[in-house]
């Protein structure tokens, strides 16, 4: 199991999910996954398409939380074709690590984006493989931290 120190309710729900839909030894597959029993985070998903030669990842489904804090709408679209997340890039390295290590990735991803009082973002990076073994898509959770008005 990874060692996280996850501080919001969302990520910790998708990753405890993710675990317990995971077959001993095995990665879980997409159909493992349902959305009615994720109802409490399903608004804080993204899910990726994984294609492997060339390596790149298409946006598949965006919750509406995270989709409130995009410049644009990023579904359908392939990550290789958006400046701020083609290869070099630290969402794309962040992708292609969980895809590599067919694990979870925790990464700090910083916040890009039209919201002036977001602290910071958590984000966590779920393999899914079919076979259960190579990762066909990306299951990530990601919330929102603001900034505290005292």
């Amino acid at each position: 199991m990874l060692e996280i120190n996850i501080k919001t309710q969302p990520i910790k729900k998708l990753y405890n999910y993710w675990l317990s839909k995971a077959p001993l030894g095995m990665l879980p597959a997409r159909h493992d996954i349902d959305p009615a029993e994720m109802a409490e985070f399903l608004p804080h998903l993204i899910l990726l398409d994984v294609q492997t030669d060339p390596l790149d990842f298409r946006y598949r489904l965006i919750g509406t939380h995270i989709s409130a804090y995009l410049k644009e709408d990023l579904t359908s679209r392939w990550m290789s074709t958006l400046d701020h997340q083609k290869p070099p890039s630290r969402i794309w390295d962040n992708c292609k690590k969980a895809v590599e290590t067919r694990g979870p990735v925790f990464p700090y991803t910083p916040y890009i984006g039209p919201k002036q009082d977001i602290v910071e973002m958590e984000d966590l990076i779920l393999p899914l493989a079919r076979d259960g073994i190579n990762v066909d898509m990306l299951l990530v959770g990601v919330t929102y931290i603001h900034k505290t008005t005292d």
